[in-house]
């Protein structure tokens, strides 16, 4: 699921072109760190609000693109955030 999201769903590391190991090792530290961020709220946001099963057996979308959608919605829309506090949620305070 880490490889797909880097790779082509969300993150898309390959179009950085970046060749130098240190930013490249940089750059996959944050994006294991926003991974785990997205993955651990869509967790919560589906304990809160289950995914929908489609007739195929399977989630409509995955834990992962639910945290996502959540948190690029809050980032991008103040007044919509909804009834967690994603940065709260992050430091688990």
């Amino acid at each position: 699921m880490c490889f797909k999201a880097m790779k082509s769903s969300e993150f898309d590391v390959e179009k950085t072109h970046l060749t130098k190991i240190n930013r490249i090792e940089k750059l996959v530290l944050l994006i294991i760190i926003a991974f785990v961020w997205c993955y651990k709220v869509g967790i919560h946001l589906h304990k809160i609000k289950p995914i929908k099963i489609r007739k195929h057996g399977r989630k409509a979308i995955t834990i992962f693109k639910y945290g996502v959608n959540y948190i690029t919605n809050c980032l991008l829309n103040v007044l919509n955030q909804g009834n967690i506090n994603i940065m709260e949620f992050l430091s688990c305070t």
